[in-house]
């Protein structure tokens, strides 16, 4: 038995599926995303556990868009906000005050949206992240796994206004081998459609004849400066 070619056949037809259900949905967020970035906002972004997978995929890398802000938990235990503990512990995502520490060290604005990821959409604190951004008339977009989502009764989605689904199993395993459960694909559909949403907030850019603000590789002559042309308007709202 080849298992790694069975879980290949396993992720290639899920990320599959996931387009076909998801493919509108797809278009719509980046449609959000670029008419907030042309209109002076950012995305800020923020990922439960895993979910930083997500960010990490859409955040300042070189062939993606400029425009994006990480909200991370490292920045506010840097700034003494937090304690490294209650993150290893899982005990941070409870803690809705830490909205306020965000606040306190990043330089947010009403013209941003939000994305925010979450496996099950029920910790506290991103549910407290979506409630405050829409009760600021932000538009706010999520990514969940809408199986545990509905079997925990996550709220996340109620301050949504679009989402995408990890389409996943719950629990998230993936292969079966001689008994034992091993794997995951929840991570990589959500990532390959983070992609996706590069290509398509690309190409919202070119259909509206516009220039697309993106990140070139530091391996390239020039491209701090170009990169830093992209950022520098910004200040501190996104690196």
């Amino acid at each position: 038995m080849d298992v790694k070619k069975q879980y290949f056949d396993l992720l290639k037809d899920k990320i599959e599926e996931a387009y076909d259900k998801q493919a509108e949905k797809l278009t719509q967020i980046a449609a959000l995303f670029g008419e907030a970035m042309n209109a002076g906002g950012i995305v800020q972004l923020f990922g439960v556990r895993h979910g930083e997978e997500f960010v990490n995929e859409l955040n300042y890398r070189a062939g993606g868009i400029a425009l994006y802000h990480a909200l991370r938990l490292k920045d506010l235990v840097l700034k003494e906000k937090i304690d490294q503990k209650d993150i290893d512990s899982g005990k941070i995502y409870a803690d809705i005050s830490v909205a306020d520490r965000f606040a306190e060290i990043y330089d947010l604005d009403d013209r941003d949206v939000y994305c925010l990821v979450s496996f099950y959409g029920n910790e506290p604190l991103v549910v407290e992240l979506a409630r405050r951004a829409k009760e600021k008339g932000q538009k706010v977009v999520a990514v969940v796994n809408k199986k545990s989502y509905d079997a925990v009764k996550g709220t996340l989605l109620e301050y949504c206004d679009l989402w995408l689904d990890m389409d996943s199993r719950d629990p998230d395993l993936a292969l079966d081998i001689d008994g034992t459960c091993v794997g995951q694909l929840s991570s990589t559909v959500s990532n390959v459609m983070a992609q996706m949403l590069t290509a398509e907030v690309y190409k919202y850019f070119i259909d509206h004849k516009m220039e697309a603000p993106v990140l070139l590789s530091a391996n390239f002559k020039g491209a701090d400066v170009h990169n830093n042309s992209l950022t520098d308007p910004y200040g501190r709202r996104i690196r």
